[in-house]
């Protein structure tokens, strides 16, 4: 193909632009380091003492440092030793990486969360090492917090719990941690799909092998935890429900009584060890104060556990072939409220037995790294919506879910069609989808 020629003032507008964004690169890649180390100068040796020539009064020098910044530059003192900072830990990692931070919004998270220079120059070469090419703020923040989680060591993988004894086991069941829950504003679980129906969540478990290809807690999990989507149990969250107060608003909206429990997990997998599975019970038998929201796409090993009151169990259909094994579990499943999400809905569907069901949430799916948001056909959700309401379920839908339509007389109308990128499990055993993924 021979490339698309380029008019002659379209080209130098072109060429223009880029000049002029070049020199803003350097001129931010460079500013905040060399303004640092020039005040540090400035400020080290008293420079701002030394007498000038002005054109109002002759001469007069600064007796302060803070009066120099402010009057000199039009800033407080505290910017000034902002700049200085960042210089010089820019400094301190040049000694050791290659690679230095381009801009002052790569060190000041470094500064901001991270108390020592040594802890900083780690954290920047690990992501280094594990950064893309292009090192954003985003990046910088994303690195800081797996190396948080990795420095503090609150968790322990599948395979370190596997090499426990006993005794510790037991240990790490019964630690008092101070955390509580973490609130559904983007404070923990940054970029997380809403979760509307819960103003909570709580996470002392992490991690999944179902492997769905439109799963945000994945693209999270990568983002922030160290070990990525592999099962763990952060044994220092088990106690957060006692350390959490309800709310005021949780006497006029239920959402802020709600927990969805093991958002970033499939607590019923079956490669969760039981242990966890009865310590995270144990914690909802205990605090009654909470409603706790559980979702699994393995819904049979819901019928292995006795469930407190306070505990809504679901499964997680969204194609009909989930339908059978969700309708045969919850006929033997012992809970207060047994609900079924339907999120996101990747085809319709057809259910035999919905009556074992209380409450049905209905959605579509937020943009994921590897699946585009989808919003599902009124033609496919609004007969499941009919036969809910029939059968008297309590019904939720999500406000993600609506297609509007856009028809026109004489024009054909373009059935809906799932993108393929969500149709995942041709290449999976019936195995897989009634008993979950091999552990």
């Amino acid at each position: 193909m021979k490339p698309i020629p380029i008019e002659m003032p379209r080209l130098r507008d072109l060429t223009e632009l880029m000049e002029r964004e070049q020199r803003i690169e350097r001129a931010q890649r460079n500013a905040f380091y060399e303004i640092g180390l020039d005040l540090k100068a400035i400020r080290d040796r008293e420079l701002y003492k030394a007498e000038r020539a002005t054109r109002v009064n002759g001469q007069y020098s600064f007796q302060t440092f803070e009066e120099y910044c402010e009057q000199r530059w039009e800033f407080k003192k505290s910017r000034a030793y902002q700049l200085i900072e960042a210089a010089a830990l820019t400094s301190e990692i040049s000694t050791i990486v290659d690679v230095l931070p381009g801009r002052e919004s790569h060190v000041r998270p470094l500064l901001d969360r991270l108390e020592r220079d040594d802890q900083r120059v780690a954290a920047w070469q690990q992501i280094v090492t594990a950064a893309p090419k292009a090192i954003t703020a985003r990046v910088v923040e994303d690195g800081i917090t797996r190396y948080i989680a990795a420095r503090d060591k609150e968790f322990l993988t599948l395979d370190e719990w596997q090499a426990l004894g006993g005794d510790d086991r037991a240990t790490a069941l019964s630690y008092h941690g101070q955390h509580k829950f973490n609130a559904q504003d983007g404070s923990e679980e940054r970029d997380a799909q809403s979760i509307e129906w819960a103003q909570w969540s709580w996470n002392p478990v992490t991690g999944c092998r179902h492997n769905c290809p439109y799963c945000y807690a994945r693209d999270i999990a990568h983002r922030f935890y160290p070990m990525k989507f592999e099962p763990a149990l952060w044994y220092k969250r088990l106690t957060a429900p006692a350390n959490t107060p309800v709310p005021a608003k949780a006497s006029t909206d239920i959402s802020f009584k709600n927990v969805f429990t093991c958002s970033m997990a499939d607590l019923f997998g079956r490669w969760v060890p039981a242990e966890w599975i009865h310590a995270v019970l144990a914690q909802v038998a205990a605090n009654k104060k909470w409603n706790f929201l559980f979702l699994t796409k393995f819904a049979t090993r819901l019928t292995e556990f006795e469930f407190p009151e306070n505990a809504w169990i679901g499964t997680t259909v969204d194609c009909q072939a989930r339908v059978k094994a969700a309708e045969e579990a919850f006929a033997k499943v012992r809970a207060t409220v047994k609900w079924l999400s339907v999120e996101p809905m990747i085809e319709p569907l057809k259910f035999q037995h919905l009556d074992r069901f209380n409450w049905i949430v209905i959605g579509g799916a937020s943009r994921s790294s590897q699946t585009p948001e989808w919003r599902v056909p009124i033609e496919w959700w609004a007969p499941l919506y009919q036969q809910a309401a029939e059968l008297g379920l309590s019904i939720y839908l999500k406000s993600n879910l609506y297609e509007r339509a856009r028809g026109y007389p004489g024009v054909p109308w373009k059935a809906a069609q799932t993108p393929a990128s969500f149709i995942y499990l041709k290449t999976k055993s019936k195995d897989d989808i009634v008993l979950g993924e091999k552990s």
